[in-house]
C-alpha cells in the first residue's frame, strides 16, 4: 500500500481554502479549458498544482466539460468555512479519483480512530499508522490536517515522534461519531469524480452538521417534526435554487400537477405564469431537439447537462434539460430573457399545496414540505379486504411475510401490487421492489446474492452481483433510508428455504451484523427498510418449511371463498393495474413500520391486560404439547396488535379479539404438526378455547386440521 492521500500544495487550512475560491470565474457557464485558463491568470501555478488541492477538496466537479463548483461556500463566513473543512476531513476517502493508486479506499478518519480505540491505551505513533495504512509521501499535510480537523482526537510529542491519542471520557463518542459517518457518507463509487465532488454538496454539509454526535451543534437549516421538513433555500443562488425546487416537484410526480401550465414550442417548454402578471418562465426547460440540449454556445452551456427530465404533454413524452437562466431578482428589460425565481415559487405554491410551502421568514427561503402519511382511507380498494389487512398489519409488524394457499388464489398478484402501489422509481430503471422467482437449483446463497468469478474481467476476477444484491445496495444508501424495499420470493419454497436464505434468516434478527461475501469488497448490511414476502404453493414439486422460517414470519393463509372463486364467471375483475400512492405514502408506511418494531403502542394498558390474559391460556393449552412460544413471537405479536390499532379508523370499537384471531393463525398454529397421538387431544383443547372467544379464523383452521389429523393420522399447519 503506498498512495500520497493530500496534494502537496499547501496546508488545508480557511485561509489557503478562501485563496482557492478567489480564482475561479464569476461566470459559472463555460468550459473548464476556459476556467483553467481563467484561474491560472489569478494563481500562478494552478494547472500545475493548486487544482490537485482543489479537486480533493470537493471544490471542484470535474466529471463534465462544464465548470462548476460548490458556490455555496461563497455565503460561508470564517467561521462556516472552518466548519466545512472538518466536515470535509471527516468524510474524506483515499485513495479517490483524484489520488494515484489501485488500493482499496477508505475514510481516513474514521481509520486512524479505529486503529487508536484497537490499541491498548488508545495511543499510536503517527508514522507507525502512515507506514501501516497508507505508505506514501505528504505525511506532514495529513498530519497538520488531523491536528487542525480530527478533533476529539488529541496529539503530542515524544521526542521526534507525534502520538495521536482519544482520553478514555471521549471513545464512547467517537465509536457513535464513525458509525455514523460510515452510516451516512458511504464510499459509493471510488472512481467516480461526479460522486467525489457531490459527496461534498450542501446538503451533506447539513446532514453532517444536523446529526452531529454530541449535539453541541444544530444547524438551522433543515428541521423536521413529525409532521413535515423545513429547509432554507439558497434564493440568491438562482440557479442551485431554481434547479433544488424544480427536482423536488419532479420527485412528487413527474410534473403531472403542471400539466395544465405546461406550455409546448418547437424547441422548449414553458410555463404560463399569466395569473403572476403576465410574465412567463421563459426558456424554461429545453427538448432534446434543441441546439442548447448539448452545444455550448461561447464555451457556454445553456442547461444543466447532468440531468434529464421526461416531460408528457398530449400523449407524447419529451426528454428536456433545465435552463440555468435563473434570476432571484425582479425582470428588467435588460433580462428579459431570463427565468425569475420568484415566479417558480408562485408556481410551486399554487400546484402544490400542501405537500410543499415556499414561504419567506425572517429575510430568508424556507422550502416546507409534508411527511406524507399511510392510512387505510387512502388505500385503493384492492387493498381494503380482510386479506389485504392482514397483509398490511403483517408488514409493518415484522418485514418477513409468507403467504400459502393453493396455486391461482391471488398470492403473488397481492404482494406485487402493493409494491407497486409505494413504488418508487430510480435512475437506470431500478425500482425499489423486485419479483424474483425462485428455482428449484437454489441450493445455496449465490442465486440470491451473488458470487465471486475469479475467470471474469479477463482473469483479474469480478464480484457477479444479483438484482437482490443491488437492491439491497439501494436500500442501504444514506438517500434511500426513508424508502420502503420489497423483495418478493415466488414460490418461495421450490428449494429447501434453509439452504438459500440462511443469512437472511439470521441477519433479520440480527441486523447489525453485515453479511459476509467472499470476494465482494464492500460491506454489506441488512438494511432495516427491506421488506420481504415469500409466496408458497403446498404439492408433490415444493418442501416444508422448519420451525426456524416459520417462526420469524408471519404466515398467512390465503383461501377465497367459494361465491368469491365462482363469481368471477359472471364478474371478471381487472386489479392488476395499480397507480403509485401519493407523494411520502412510501416514506410513511416505513416509517410506521419503524414506530412500530420500536415497540410503541397506542392501546391502552387495560386492553393489554385483556390480551395477555388470552394469550397466558393458550401458552398452558400448547406448552403441554411441546408448542410454545417464546419471546419474539410474543414481540412480533404485540406489534401485530399495534399495527392494527394504528390503522383502525374506529379506535373506540377496536375489535382485539380479531386481531387475536388473527395473530393465532398467523404466529401460533404454523408451528403445530404432528400424528394422532401428539395432536388429538390439543386440537380438541384449542377447538374449545377458539370456539368460547368466537375466535373465528383459528376455528375454521383448527377443525380442518382435526379433518386431517382423522383422515391421514398426521396434520400440519401448512
Amino acid at each position: 500500500m503506498s498512495f500520497t492521500p493530500l496534494a502537496r500544495f499547501r496546508n488545508f487550512t480557511v485561509d489557503n481554502l478562501k485563496a482557492l475560491l478567489e480564482v475561479y470565474p464569476d461566470m459559472h457557464r463555460m468550459s473548464w479549458d476556459e476556467a483553467r485558463d481563467f484561474a491560472e491568470t489569478k494563481m500562478r501555478g494552478y494547472k500545475r498544482t493548486a487544482y490537485q488541492q482543489a479537486c480533493q477538496l470537493g471544490l471542484e466537479d470535474r466529471s463534465t466539460d462544464s465548470f462548476r463548483i460548490h458556490n455555496y461556500l461563497y455565503t460561508f463566513d470564517d467561521e462556516n468555512l472552518e466548519n466545512y473543512l472538518t466536515f470535509w476531513f471527516k468524510i474524506y476517502f483515499a485513495p479517490n479519483p483524484y489520488v494515484k493508486s489501485n488500493d482499496s479506499p477508505f475514510l481516513i478518519y474514521c481509520r486512524l480512530c479505529e486503529v487508536i480505540l484497537k490499541s491498548a491505551n488508545h495511543s499510536i505513533n503517527f508514522s507507525d499508522f502512515m507506514e501501516e495504512n497508507i505508505g506514501g509521501e505528504s505525511d506532514d499535510i495529513l498530519l497538520n490536517a488531523i491536528k487542525k480537523y480530527a478533533n476529539p482526537i488529541q496529539y503530542k510529542l515524544n521526542g521526534d515522534d507525534t502520538i495521536l491519542y482519544i482520553v478514555d471520557d471521549n471513545v464512547e463518542l467517537v465509536k457513535k461519531e464513525i458509525d455514523f459517518i460510515k452510516k451516512s457518507f458511504p464510499i459509493t463509487d471510488p472512481k467516480s469524480k461526479a460522486e467525489f465532488f457531490k459527496r461534498f454538496d450542501y446538503l451533506n454539509f447539513c446532514k453532517f452538521y444536523r446529526k452531529e454526535i454530541n449535539d453541541t451543534i444544530e444547524d438551522s437549516r433543515v428541521h423536521e417534526t413529525e409532521e413535515f421538513v423545513r429547509m432554507e433555500l439558497p434564493f440568491n443562488q438562482s440557479k442551485d435554487c431554481a434547479r433544488m425546487l424544480v427536482d423536488y416537484i419532479y420527485n412528487i410526480d413527474n410534473f403531472e400537477r403542471l400539466s395544465n401550465v405546461l406550455k409546448s414550442n418547437d424547441k422548449t417548454i414553458k410555463i404560463d405564469t399569466d395569473n403572476l402578471g403576465g410574465n412567463y418562465l421563459r426558456y424554461m426547460f429545453v427538448k432534446s431537439t434543441s441546439n442548447f440540449f448539448n452545444e455550448r454556445s461561447g464555451g457556454k452551456s445553456r442547461v444543466f447537462i447532468d440531468r434529464d427530465y421526461k416531460i408528457t404533454l398530449n400523449g407524447e413524452t419529451e426528454r428536456c434539460r433545465l435552463s440555468t437562466e435563473w434570476v432571484s431578482i425582479e425582470l428588467g428589460e435588460t433580462i428579459a430573457s431570463t427565468n425569475y425565481l420568484y415566479a417558480l415559487i408562485c408556481i410551486i405554491n399554487s400546484m402544490y399545496s400542501p405537500i410543499i410551502k415556499i414561504y419567506k421568514e425572517d429575510g430568508k427561503w424556507y422550502l416546507q414540505y409534508s411527511k406524507g402519511s399511510f392510512t387505510i382511507r387512502e388505500l385503493p380498494e384492492c387493498f381494503k379486504t380482510p386479506f389485504a389487512q392482514r397483509y398490511i398489519r403483517s408488514l409493518l409488524a415484522k418485514p418477513f411475510v409468507i403467504l400459502t394457499g393453493c396455486s391461482g388464489t391471488g398470492k403473488t398478484r397481492i404482494s406485487k401490487q402493493f409494491a407497486e402501489y409505494l413504488e418508487v422509481n430510480f435512475e437506470n430503471g431500478a425500482k425499489n421492489w423486485l419479483l424474483v422467482p425462485v428455482g428449484a437449483d437454489w441450493t445455496d446463497n449465490t442465486k440470491i446474492l451473488g458470487f465471486y468469478n475469479p475467470l471474469a474481467n479477463d482473469g483479474k476476477g469480478k464480484y457477479e452481483k444479483t438484482a437482490i444484491l443491488e437492491l439491497i445496495e439501494r436500500a442501504n444508501l444514506p438517500q434511500n433510508s426513508d424508502i420502503p424495499f420489497f423483495i418478493i420470493l415466488d414460490e418461495m419454497n421450490l428449494s429447501y428455504v434453509e439452504r438459500y436464505f440462511a443469512d437472511f434468516l439470521s441477519h433479520m434478527e440480527t441486523p447489525t451484523l453485515e453479511f459476509i461475501l467472499e470476494g465482494y469488497s464492500k460491506s454489506v448490511k441488512y438494511p432495516q427498510n427491506l421488506f420481504i414476502v415469500g409466496t408458497v404453493n403446498i404439492d408433490e414439486t415444493t418442501y416444508m418449511f422448519s420451525p426456524k422460517v416459520l417462526d420469524r414470519a408471519n404466515v398467512i393463509e390465503f383461501k377465497p371463498s367459494k361465491d368469491a372463486v365462482l363469481d368471477l364467471f359472471m364478474n371478471p375483475k381487472d386489479n392488476e393495474n395499480i397507480q403509485s400512492a401519493p407523494y411520502g405514502t412510501a416514506e410513511a408506511f416505513k416509517r410506521l413500520a419503524i414506530f412500530i418494531r420500536e415497540g410503541n403502542c397506542d392501546l391502552n394498558s387495560d386492553k393489554m391486560v385483556q390480551i395477555q390474559n388470552i394469550f397466558k391460556t393458550i401458552y398452558e393449552v400448547v406448552e403441554n404439547s411441546n408448542f410454545e412460544f417464546a419471546y419474539r413471537t410474543v414481540r412480533e405479536i404485540r406489534q401485530y396488535i399495534s399495527a392494527a390499532y394504528s390503522l383502525a379508523e374506529d379506535k373506540v370499537n377496536f375489535d382485539f379479539y380479531s386481531v387475536i384471531d388473527e395473530q393465532l393463525v398467523q404466529k401460533i398454529f404454523p408451528k403445530i404438526h404432528g400424528n394422532k397421538k401428539e395432536l388429538g387431544e390439543l386440537l380438541e383443547q384449542l377447538d374449545i378455547l377458539c370456539s368460547e372467544n368466537n375466535l373465528i379464523l383459528s376455528s375454521e383452521k383448527i377443525k380442518r386440521m382435526k379433518g386431517k389429523l382423522a383422515d391421514n393420522q398426521y396434520a400440519s399447519f401448512i
